[in-house]
């Protein structure tokens, strides 16, 4: 959230993922925080048993460095999105990371709300609504609610 109240996404996070290490570490961190989309459960480390399991398993340690170099991707994956001039340009961009690590053939489904997905991708619902519009006129893609089928015509424009 930056200085006039105004959220940003950075990131979802998932089953299995984390949050808040940063003060594992005595670094204050007051411009993040975290709401939850769906039923959740938190598991909560204090700082005191997270220095204590690292003394005796160091695998744990290692495992946080490679886990934050994956988060440290993913964020530079973020700001590069971020820095393409254009909305649509992010949102392909975007569309071609998920199709990427999807695992279904031809189709994505988006991870977040249309809203959520404006933020991140640093724009509006309205204009991200205005461009999966166009991309389906263009026949590029199909959109069925966040399930997005990810036509050959697309490849054939942006590949």
């Amino acid at each position: 959230m930056n200085k006039d109240g105004k959220e940003h996404i950075i990131r979802i996070i998932g089953a299995g993922d984390y949050g808040g290490e940063n003060y594992l570490f005595d670094l204050q961190n007051t411009t993040v925080y975290g709401i939850a989309l769906t039923k959740t459960e938190v598991c909560i480390l204090y700082k005191t048993d997270f220095h204590k399991l690292l003394k005796i398993d160091h695998q744990v340690g290692q495992n946080l460095l490679k886990l934050n170099a994956k988060k440290s991707v993913e964020l530079e994956r973020q700001a590069q999105l971020l820095s393409f001039y254009r909305v649509d340009v992010r949102l392909v961009a975007y569309l071609e990371d998920l199709y990427n690590i999807n695992e279904e053939e031809n189709s994505i489904t988006l991870p977040m709300s249309l809203k959520d997905l404006a933020s991140y991708l640093g724009t509006s619902a309205e204009s991200l609504s205005r461009y999966f519009k166009e991309f389906e006129t263009k026949g590029w893609i199909e959109r069925h609610y966040r399930k997005i089928i990810i036509k050959p015509a697309f490849w054939e424009e942006f590949k």
